[in-house]
């Protein structure tokens, strides 16, 4: 329904004007600001309440600008937000200086610590939690200083003359606000429980208010611009409101308090929308009362539903559902390119399902530079690449002065914006590969947490480079160097607001990161965000906290502060806007997902402290007007917009039905031919040939190794799919570090422990007078002892990488006595240590299947070898293991199938001198537990032995000789493993035994 623009007259009284909210919205507010410019002959000022419809309506305004215009009003009206207005105010730049969110939460920290009570609320929170907290506490604080502010307004304008704040009057006039509200709003059961929130946030209030808050600032610049156009009242302008959204009760009576103010100087026209003609259903036209409770319609008003609903343009809404998210995804995205298609250039994408329409701009992102989408729903920064960079430097700085994990070390160095090269000084080809050279080192030793660890890794690849001729790399540990050398700096700072800023500002420049983020569009935003920490308030600077309290802090404020992107020229625009920007906004075709009785509609969190019926008594937002608010948005999408596809999920991620929401579903009642059209995916038919087993033939050009490892052997016994893949093909599955220590660098360090220790034990038995030879008591003491001292120095690096390895020396050494004891026993029956960390191998001869002789190398490195005194031809090879016995009783039950202890009996028995062994052969093998569990172990067995080696040699000869020529004949390899090799083979997710 169309109403005319009010006729302005010498009253000095606010003139109200509504328009229809159709699709014509913009034009009628066009028409009737140049109607009200052409009747005062003055350039009207247009204020919107929200920002959305600001481009718009100046379109609009352009295109009726009328063709007999005098000279002084060809400029277009000025058209601003409410919050541009506000920022506008004369003299606004004396007013108190503006603090910012970063300033506010501080000053929650500050007085939790000064007052007990606040400290005690609080005392549970982490500390990303307490930031939340603070957060909501300022809100609850804002809240409440807008609701006194009509009560208080002649003590606002003494303010406003003043500058000074009588916070003892605020808090006593609060006082009172809020029993009354609590009397009002709970029961008396509940009075101990309410009346201690209200202290506690009365405390936060009375301490944390001030004059430069929010709220206040906006009360003060509307004074400014009152008393500018009563002071010069020839130069004020004629005051156009426009309520685009329906206003909280508290805004609303404060708007029109100044509106009735600023008639008395020049006309005022507050423009509403009139939902007579557009609103569907009856809370949409008749919304909430004073008691925020919803209005019951009228004969007339239900006449006026019908009668819409009746002349509503169905063919132009289309319902589609889908029943799972990836389904959904496809339809809006399928739906968004027939508009494309059909010429449409200005789409809108309502995201209410936000998960799903993030989705769907992934989709779209393949059609390119052709489309330009802009994501208005407020894309975080945190959420960018840039802040996860920062995150990641964070994260690291964080760790405990042993050092971080590798996981997060990795992290960091692998993060777009670091610039190596600058960190180490050395030219940029210098660095190629240096981040996987390291993170390949960091695997191969599972070093996975601490600096001396890595270290040691390090220093352990360097030196193995040495005997195989290649050149160290130096480069990794000046690079570790750099990043330990300012992760020390932070531990030891003492940590305020003022240093903290400055040595992260200074960590972003040493490491080149400042200038990569200088140069990324949303690091410049997120540098920008930034800056916020270098506060300029003296206690600010001085607030002093714990580092992960400072970092919670950042990452708060990171998540709170929106991206935006920089819009490009395109064919074509899509929008991605929340569902309540949409009104009074032109669209050629708006796709909206999320239609569901989920999703639609919804509601914002309400504010801490404050239950729905107190919002209301304060006269705030509450579910009923957020209720109302939706529908009437929801109306005036589908009456403005030419086309309008509805999309939702109709299918939980459980299997559950879920409705259409419940406005569309009230208007298929009303309109039975308004069907869902359900979206299906593209079905393709074939037919399946199942595989009987997985079955692989090496291919002819594939090199077949010249060498392999008792590792490799085993893993071919396991399973040939496994070897084919792992040892011919070199495929790798990709390792991740994990938190923790792993074992096997512990197994690690106890092997070469050993091997010290038994070299530290030969060379004291052949010192003259050693009084370990001639008493075993004495022998006992000095095994004990030295074994737990060269323990501790072998253990010691580690520990200071990572103290929780302090708990598997521990766990040692409470082996020591049970394991001297063995290799006492060893030694009274006739067995001496030899040597150890020998690599010993041999070759082995066959034949492949054109008969044509062949030979592979079997070579690995042996732990220990023994010899015998009473027999100067035996020796023994000894396997250590860090498990426990009933593990190696497995090995035992198949050492046929692990045939290390065969592989290196052999490799001796061709080739004594390769193990200092001449004139001696191994009859004899064993595996000894390092890991016995002196509890449940009664008898204290340690070791293992293979039985009837002798007999095994020639099985195993046969065995191995066979497996070769199989391999060398290419014959087919067949995955056969028992499940739990296939639990953790590399290979799985290749292999294909799980169809058969």
């Amino acid at each position: 329904m169309l109403h005319p623009f009010p006729t302005i007259s010498d009253q000095k009284q606010v003139l109200s004007w509504a328009i229809s909210p159709d699709a014509s919205a913009l034009e009628q507010l066009a028409k009737g600001i140049w109607d009200g410019a052409l009747q005062t002959q003055v350039r009207p000022l247009v204020v919107l309440s929200t920002a959305g419809p600001l481009i718009g309506l100046r379109a609009a305004l352009e295109k009726t600008r009328p063709t007999d215009l005098p000279n002084h009003l060809a400029f277009l009206p000025q058209v601003m937000s409410f919050a541009d207005w506000l920022e506008a105010a004369p003299g606004a730049w004396k007013f108190p200086k503006k603090q910012s969110d970063l300033e506010r939460w501080l000053s929650v920290y500050i007085h939790l610590r000064k007052h007990p009570k606040l400290k005690a609320w609080f005392k549970a929170e982490s500390e990303a939690g307490a930031w939340g907290l603070a957060k909501s506490v300022i809100d609850a604080c804002d809240i409440l200083s807008e609701a006194i502010l009509p009560q208080l307004h002649t003590e606002l304008n003494r303010m406003v003359d003043s500058g000074a704040l009588d916070t003892d009057t605020w808090v006593k006039s609060l006082e009172e606000l809020l029993e009354n509200i609590i009397h009002d709003a709970y029961p008396e059961l509940s009075r101990k429980i309410v009346d201690q929130e209200s202290e506690v946030l009365l405390i936060f209030w009375r301490y944390l208010t001030n004059i430069g808050d929010a709220v206040f600032r906006k009360q003060l610049a509307m004074q400014a611009h009152l008393e500018f156009a009563r002071t010069h009242q020839a130069q004020a302008r004629p005051l156009i409101w426009i309520q685009t959204a329906d206003p909280k009760p508290i805004e609303d009576e404060m708007v029109k308090q100044y509106l009735s103010a600023y008639a008395q100087y020049a006309p005022v026209v507050h423009t509403s929308p009139d939902w007579q003609a557009v609103a569907l259903w009856p809370e949409a036209l008749v919304g909430v009362n004073q008691e925020g409770d919803f209005h019951e319609p009228n004969e007339s008003q239900h006449q006026q539903l019908l009668k819409n609903i009746q002349n509503a343009p169905f063919d132009r809404w289309h319902l589609k559902s889908a029943r799972r998210f990836e389904e959904l995804a496809w339809a809006a995205a399928q739906s968004i390119q027939s508009h494309l298609i059909a010429g449409k250039t200005n789409i809108a994408l309502v995201a209410q399902d936000r998960l799903a329409a993030r989705r769907v701009r992934a989709l779209l992102a393949r059609l390119g530079p052709s489309l330009n989408i802009q994501d208005e729903t407020g894309w975080k920064i945190d959420t960018t690449r840039a802040a996860a960079a920062l995150n990641s430097w964070l994260e690291l700085i964080r760790s405990p002065k042993e050092g971080p994990s590798a996981h997060v070390l990795m992290e960091f160095l692998q993060n777009p914006f670091l610039d190596i090269a600058a960190c180490i000084e050395k030219p940029p080809e210098h660095c190629l590969g240096l981040v996987s050279q390291l993170e390949d080192i960091l695997i191969a030793s599972q070093a996975k947490s601490g600096w001396e660890t890595f270290y040691m890794a390090i220093e352990k690849a360097n030196a193995y480079a040495r005997t195989q001729s290649a050149s160290p790399n130096d480069s990794l540990l000046k690079l570790l160097q750099f990043i330990r050398a300012r992760h020390h700096a932070w531990q030891e700072l003492h940590l305020k607001c003022s240093n903290a800023y400055t040595l992260l500002q200074q960590n972003l420049r040493d490491t080149g990161m400042l200038t990569a983020l200088e140069g990324d569009a949303a690091g410049k935003q997120l540098l920008e965000v930034m800056k916020s920490f270098d506060v300029h308030a003296r206690n600010l600077q001085d607030v002093a906290m714990r580092l992960p309290e400072w970092i919670g802090l950042i990452r708060s404020v990171l998540e709170d502060a929106t991206y935006e992107e920089s819009g490009k020229e395109a064919q074509a625009k899509l929008s991605i806007l929340p569902f309540s920007s949409v009104r009074f906004r032109n669209f050629d075709a708006v796709v909206f997902v999320g239609c569901d009785e989920q999703h639609l509609p919804t509601y914002s969190e309400p504010p801490l402290f404050f239950s729905d019926t107190i919002n209301r008594l304060l006269k705030t937002s509450t579910r009923n007007a957020q209720f109302v608010q939706q529908a009437r948005d929801f109306s005036q999408l589908l009456v403005s917009c030419p086309h309008v596809d509805l999309l939702w999920q109709n299918k939980s991620n459980r299997g559950e039905p879920v409705r259409a929401s419940a406005w569309i579903q009230r208007l298929q009642l009303a309109n039975r031919d308004w069907l869902t059209d359900v979206v299906k995916p593209t079905i393709s038919s074939g037919v399946a040939h199942p595989v009987a087993q997985a079955v692989t033939t090496p291919e002819k050009s594939l090199l077949l190794p010249k060498s392999i490892s008792p590792s490799a052997y085993k893993a071919l016994r396991d399973c040939p799919y496994k070897f084919y893949v792992s040892c011919l093909l070199g495929l790798r599955k990709a390792q991740m570090f994990e938190e923790g220590f792993d074992a096997s660098l512990v197994g690690q360090t106890l092997h070469a422990l050993l091997r010290n220790f038994f070299q530290m034990l030969k060379t004291e038995e052949q010192k003259a007078g050693s009084e370990i030879q001639r008493d075993l008591d004495a022998r006992r003491i000095w095994m004990e002892r030295e074994l737990s001292a060269i323990s501790e120095k072998e253990f010691k690096r580690l520990i200071e990488g990572d103290s929780r390895v302090l708990g598997a020396l521990r766990d040692w050494q409470k082996q020591i006595p049970s394991f001297v004891q063995w290799q006492l026993q060893r030694e009274s029956a006739g067995w001496r240590y030899h040597n150890a960390e020998h690599k010993v191998g041999f070759h082995l001869h066959f034949k492949d299947a054109e008969g044509k002789e062949c030979s592979i190398r079997i070579e690995g490195r042996a732990d220990r070898f023994d010899i015998s005194l009473k027999d100067p031809h035996q020796a023994e090879v000894i396997d250590y293991k860090n498990q426990a016995m009933p593990k190696i009783k497995k090995r035992a039950e198949h050492v046929l199938e692990d045939p290390q202890l065969l592989i290196y009996a052999r490799a001796v028995n061709e080739d004594p001198a390769s193990a200092h062994l001449q004139g001696r052969q191994i009859k004899h093998a064993q595996w000894v537990a390092l890991k016995l569990d002196l509890k449940r172990d009664k008898r204290l067995l340690r070791s293992m032995e293979v039985e009837h080696l002798p007999d095994l040699m020639p099985k195993f000869d046969q065995q191995i000789t066979e497996d070769m020529q199989k391999l060398w004949s290419r014959e087919s390899m067949s995955a056969f493993a028992p499940d739990g090799v296939c639990k953790y083979c590399d290979a799985r997710g290749i292999c294909r035994k799980g169809a058969w």
